[in-house]
């Protein structure tokens, strides 16, 4: 019946764009700004090396992701969940007070620390900011939370946290996704003209004004493929999801519950359901939406990419 449909397919639907919500916010920010600065400012030598490397993560098996998301990382963030959240906050401040002190820093010191193997001195940096943010997360989830945040999440906001859940499956997926956007950015970037970037700062525009006001937007047909080709197939994901979210189907807006996306739901079901009965054909209309769904999210990526085309086609010819 239409209420068996709708009961069934609406709580997968709702997982199946939450999780690939999720595993957007982490993966584009981390996806683009690798991209911009591996094709703007890392050294043709560097880049060499650590492009491939990226893009070798892409061939990291689902189940293995998932795997360990599940079984290792939901665990341990369960364990320390106030650093969890805190380093979201930590590691960009952090990289924002390393971008403003290499500014003001004196030539000698920035000639050290070339920009262009910023990827390399800001890991020691960032690694030195978890620790801290591990040592000093106890004590701050004791002075704000009366030394239990899952609990205080319970008690003051009614959220009940899942070890498994949408926060999880962010990450994971995020992580599986980043590879294929960031290629397909760092191609769009390094495609656009030299003459354009060159003609800018002939001109007197810095890097930073070249790249907001000519490469990116030359780029963004290239780089709006690339974030909806990645939201594709974090949609059609179906072990990271299977394994890190719980297979729970709520339809929740808090990060800290579980969901089931409906690719995960028909691995599970399919098995065991009687070909003719309802549970059969839910599956294959839940089968039909995601289909539908990847279909439209492509073409529509295709579309909007030609016509960032058109309009930016006197900035040059863009990948």
């Amino acid at each position: 019946t239409r209420e068996q449909v709708v009961t069934t397919l609406t709580p997968m639907a709702w997982g199946t764009l939450k999780a690939a919500l999720w595993a957007i916010v982490f993966a584009v920010p981390l996806a683009l700004g690798a991209a911009i600065h591996s094709s703007m400012f890392m050294s043709q030598r560097l880049r060499s090396r650590m492009k491939p490397a990226l893009e070798m993560m892409e061939a990291l098996p689902g189940v293995v992701v998932g795997f360990v998301a599940g079984l290792v990382m939901a665990p341990w963030v369960e364990r320390h969940l106030t650093m969890f959240l805190l380093l979201f906050f930590v590691l960009p401040l952090g990289i924002l007070l390393a971008a403003a002190a290499w500014r003001r820093s004196p030539s000698r010191w920035r000639s050290r620390l070339p920009l262009s193997r910023a990827g390399l001195w800001l890991l020691p940096w960032l690694l030195l900011l978890a620790w801290l943010t591990l040592q000093l997360s106890p004590g701050l989830e004791a002075l704000l939370f009366a030394g239990d945040l899952k609990g205080w999440l319970d008690r003051e906001l009614g959220i009940d946290y899942a070890s498994r859940n949408a926060l999880i499956v962010g990450v994971a997926m995020g992580f599986a996704v980043m590879p294929s956007v960031y290629a397909l950015a760092e191609d769009a970037l390094s495609g656009v003209p030299r003459r354009l970037g060159e003609g800018a700062q002939a001109l007197g525009a810095t890097r930073w004004q070249t790249l907001w006001r000519v490469i990116l937007p030359a780029a963004a047909p290239g780089i709006f493929a690339a974030v909806m080709i990645g939201a594709g197939r974090a949609v059609g994901e179906t072990m990271i999801v299977l394994m890190a979210s719980g297979n729970a189907a709520l339809m929740s807006l808090s990060p800290f519950e579980g969901m089931r996306s409906m690719a995960a739901g028909i691995a599970v079901e399919l098995p065991e359901a009687v070909p003719g009965s309802d549970a059969y054909i839910l599956l294959l209309l839940a089968a039909l939406a995601l289909f539908l769904f990847t279909f439209l999210v492509n073409t529509l990526a295709e579309v909007v990419r030609h016509r960032l085309q058109r309009r930016y086609r006197w900035l040059g010819s863009p990948s």
